[in-house]
């Protein structure tokens, strides 16, 4: 995947850059919520060629998908 082809498909959600230091980064556009980001979910993909944020930004497509938490043990006891 080329760099213009990365934001063509990624670019409404995502800024996609070249890193100083090599490789590709891209940054969420709007912040995420407090329960988003304790669900583990990032606000940044990294990889060395456009290719591997590609497969990052992909993935990241999933959490549009309804999740909820996983209830603990201490969300259980209360």
């Amino acid at each position: 995947m080329t760099p213009e082809e990365l934001r063509r498909r990624y670019g409404q959600t995502w800024i996609i850059s070249p890193a100083v230091a090599g490789g590709w980064y891209a940054v969420r556009r709007t912040a995420l919520s407090v329960p988003a980001r304790e669900y583990g979910l990032s606000e940044v993909r990294c990889g060395t060629s456009p290719a591997e944020p590609a497969r990052r930004l992909e993935e990241a497509r999933l959490e549009r998908r309804p999740w909820q938490r996983i209830l603990t043990n201490r969300d259980r006891a209360s």
